[in-house]
């Protein structure tokens, strides 16, 4: 697809070429149905099939025929450019032609568009692992293993021969640090040597897409001709631009800023440098930084490195942490040391029954602490003999010391959130997890692995106490997978808490529900619905560490979007979401476009109330969001909303513009144990 190289150019033809814009009409594409078999210069490829040349690969996500003259990979772009679709090329041909007529038009327009072949051009259905091109190679040894890394710009996984047409994009590939090859090998999963299944190939791949620097990844299968029972293996890769940068403002002089590179010099390391500037306080300039490891030495430990000093904050911690990534890790853990010096609001001194978000200036005390906190954690995971075999128990244990170094003055009943504890906790689950891949979800063209699976997890173990000592238990159980017709469901259900006197304290029952739809199309536009539900209740909640005063709330992602009140914080919430999200075949330079509207609704009851009899909140809107997926940036949105009725102290209508996280999936991955939070 052809698209504007910056979105001020594209500004700029949109006031500039209306006439050319309005001759364009849509126009569908057929698509040719082919068997595999080469006839005279025509090469016919079924779908999930892959065509290699010296120096390039071409996957084929669907039937396709190539053409073949004086060199394959000439021929592979051009049915790349028929497979746009006739609509795209009237469009460009009827808008060059009204360009050419104004002065510079044709330059103008060489200068705004460059080829790219970003079109949506899946099949309806998901590719549930394991790919179809690695059925026919399962139990041969794996041979030698091959790295590709393609270009940020112009090439993707699945045309590696497809060039960066822009003269931008060309020079950003050139100055772009490619991750290392030992960085990739680290990552991998099979080595020489290895029976290869499809499961193994679909799990590395997931493996390396989840690295927060690449954008794309996917492992090739290429048979051997002198050896029948090898094959040798090809894993192709695609950067991202790793560089970031995001920061708020308060005033002219008040705020801070945070850049971060993902990928220091290809290493896959990552250093996050903030800087934060408040005036009132001292120092007026506090900072932040932190560096990760993502995969030490290819052990899949992760190690953390923050630290920051401000007025409010000091903090120095260490991190080192290793999942159950893939089913084949048998032994996972972790540590974490800290030292925290702090500030907190305590709005329980003045007896405030519920914090919202306070000041100084409002005359809401604030206490100083500090805390020295150790957090030790070992798994263990057994299953079948089975390369393939997706079902694990899992034993885990944790050890969780806090110990406060400056605090306030404590008691038995006085400020809980501030006794020293030890918590020891051990936990016993069942997983099963597989994953498919959708695109076209929460972003907006890579790959996305889509978790299906179970997860059953029993918890207990004892917490002693600088004044009395308390039991915790829990019991946790999530399940994901599609349903026809509805489309993907997942959902999760929580219950636990402390045990003191016979007695549960601090206890959450939770239950959750997250929906998407399959992939609609209409003509050039394609949709999914959303659907979000919660339903959480505090047993007998006390202070927590957070501070956030026993009380759970019904503000922005966690019930109406954009909504913030005192008056929606209680001990019980019911939210529910319902929100359509329309992606059309907009491309700006990389930048792609998706509008939605949605509908929140929710309750919120105060210990003693009932939720249903309680005042019922509601907000509706609509809005657009951006994201280019070279890019490490979030996700940019714009959201308007409306709500029928508010809180006395807010207003009826809402905005509000800025950046988004992407969304997680529920994982069904067994981790260290911990005492369910309440949020």
């Amino acid at each position: 697809m052809k698209r504007p190289k910056c979105f001020a150019r594209f500004l700029l033809l949109l006031l500039g070429c209306l006439p050319g814009i309005v001759l364009c009409q849509e126009q569908k594409a057929d698509k040719d149905s082919m068997a595999i078999k080469i006839v005279l210069d025509t090469i016919k490829i079924d779908k999930n099939s892959y065509v290699f040349t010296r120096d390039s690969a071409f996957f084929a996500e669907r039937d396709t025929v190539i053409y073949v003259t004086d060199t394959i990979r000439t021929r592979i772009e051009e049915v790349l450019k028929q497979d746009e679709g006739e609509d795209q090329k009237v469009f460009y041909q009827k808008l060059k032609e009204a360009m050419e007529k104004r002065k510079l038009g044709g330059q103008l327009f060489d200068w705004l568009f460059e080829i790219s072949d970003d079109s949506q051009t899946e099949d309806d259905t998901t590719q549930v692992e394991p790919s179809l091109e690695s059925l026919d190679y399962t139990g041969k040894y794996v041979g030698n293993i091959y790295l590709k890394q393609i270009d940020v710009f112009g090439p993707s996984v699945t045309d590696t021969a497809r060039q960066a047409a822009s003269k931008l994009s060309q020079f950003y590939n050139r100055l772009h640090i490619h991750t290392n090859d030992r960085v990739l090998y680290h990552n991998l999963l099979l080595e020489k040597g290895d029976v290869l299944t499809p499961t193994r190939m679909a799990d590395n791949e997931r493996v390396i897409r989840s690295l927060s620097f690449i954008q794309d990844a996917r492992l090739v299968a290429q048979p051997r001709t002198d050896d029948s029972d090898t094959v040798d293996l090809l894993l192709i890769t695609e950067d991202i631009i790793p560089y970031t940068a995001e920061g708020s403002a308060d005033g002219f002089i008040e705020g801070d800023l945070e850049v971060t590179n993902r990928n220091v010099l290809g290493t896959g390391h990552e250093l996050s440098n903030q800087i934060i500037v408040e005036p009132d306080e001292v120092p007026k300039v506090g900072y932040e930084g932190r560096y990760v490891i993502p995969n030490i030495r290819g052990s899949f430990i992760e190690g953390q490195f923050r630290y920051r000093h401000t007025e409010r904050d000091d903090i120095r911690s260490i991190e080192f942490d290793r999942r159950f990534v893939v089913p084949s890790i048998r032994y996972a853990g972790g540590l974490e040391v800290s030292y925290n010096r702090l500030t907190t609001y305590a709005p329980w001194i003045n007896s405030y029954e519920i914090v919202d978000t306070f000041t100084v200036g409002e005359n809401i005390p604030y206490i100083r602490y500090g805390l020295f906190n150790q957090d030790y954690w070992l798994g263990r995971s057994f299953g079948g003999q089975s390369l393939d075999n997706r079902t694990r128990f899992v034993f885990a244990t944790r050890y969780n010391r806090q110990y406060f170094y400056e605090r306030p003055e404590v008691s038995r009943n006085e400020n809980p959130a501030f006794h020293h504890r030890q918590l020891v906790l051990g936990s016993f689950g069942f997983s099963k997890r597989y994953y498919t891949t959708e695109k076209l979800v929460y972003t907006y063209g890579r790959t996305e692995d889509i978790p299906i699976g179970q997860l059953a997890e029993l918890i207990a173990g004892p917490e002693y106490g600088e004044f009395y000592d308390r039991v915790f238990t829990g019991i946790y159980y999530s399940r994901g997978g599609y349903l026809r017709p509805l489309g993907y469901v997942s959902a999760g259900i929580n219950w636990g808490g402390f045990w003191r006197n016979k007695n549960m304290e601090d206890g959450v029952f939770r239950v959750r529900l997250n929906s998407f739809s399959y992939l609609i199309h209409r003509r050039r536009t394609q949709f999914r619905f959303f659907l979000k539900a919660d339903y959480t209740r505090g047993i007998n909640r006390t202070q927590a560490i957070d501070f956030q005063y026993r009380y759970i709330n019904l503000r922005d992602e966690n019930g109406i979007r954009g909504l913030s009140s005192a008056v929606l914080e209680g001990n019980e919430r019911f939210a529910l979401s319902l929100e359509t999200v329309a992606y059309p075949p907009i491309n700006f330079y990389s930048f792609k476009l998706a509008g939605f509207v949605f509908a929140d609704a929710g309750l919120v009851a105060q210990p003693g109330e009932e939720l249903l009899k309680t005042r019922a909140y509601r907000g509706y809107g609509l809005g657009f969001r951006i994201r280019n997926e070279n890019l490490a940036f979030k996700t940019f949105q714009v959201r308007f909303t409306f709500y029928p009725r508010t809180p006395e102290d807010k207003s009826w209508f809402g905005f509000r513009i800025g950046s988004i996280p992407v969304p997680e999936f529920m994982n069904f991955e067994q981790r260290k144990p911990e005492a369910f939070q309440f949020r």
